[in-house]
């Protein structure tokens, strides 16, 4: 009879914990939800209130506009060398030297499929013993930049400078930046 209570009990106490994971992990994706939709807000109205001021926004120094823009997100300037495209494919990116060797990879395409096509890209391309994020993509450190982080004119400018680079008008109005360490730096 004891074993049987026990039992029971642990059952119970089984069950009352997956109830409570499963809980859980719905508000986990319900915060994340409304995580988005506060972002996606947050731009639109900054949008509307930027209107009148953005047919005055001109950026005359690409490279002095990435130096601003990644030492906001860095904490300190990179002090960039020079900047300049990247393509593989439908892959897009500009890259930047820093005076200490390392380099900023600033790109429009997701994180998760810039990931999975450098993975695909590197066992095609055997023998290749790194991608332009090193040789361990997914541990290179990333910011995401867009309006909400980067400033109010942030996709006016990031498009100028994109076209003033690569040729052709930025797909959609963020980017990602990664910090690509220097030849022989470690990667966390």
């Amino acid at each position: 009879m004891e074993i049987l209570l026990t039992g029971v009990l642990l059952a119970a106490l089984l069950f009352l914990g997956l109830l409570i994971s499963m809980g859980n992990e719905r508000q986990r994706k319900a915060i994340d939800e409304l995580r988005k939709q506060v972002e996606s807000w947050t731009e639109q109205d900054i949008k509307i209130k930027r209107e009148k001021l953005a047919r005055e926004i001109n950026v005359p120094d690409d490279l002095a506009w990435l130096e601003k823009v990644s030492a906001s997100a860095l904490g300190s300037a990179p002090k960039l060398l020079s900047a300049s495209s990247w393509q593989k494919g439908d892959l897009l990116a500009i890259v930047t030297v820093c005076e200490d060797g390392r380099r900023l990879f600033f790109t429009p395409v997701p994180r998760k499929r810039l990931l999975t096509a450098l993975k695909e890209k590197k066992s095609v391309l055997a023998g290749a013993s790194s991608t332009p994020l090193g040789d361990k993509p997914a541990k290179t450190p990333f910011w995401e930049l867009s309006i909400v982080s980067s400033g109010m004119f942030f996709d006016i400018e990031a498009n100028q400078v994109w076209q003033s680079i690569l040729g052709f008008p930025l797909p959609g109005g963020r980017l990602t930046m990664y910090e690509v360490p220097a030849a022989g730096g470690t990667q966390k």
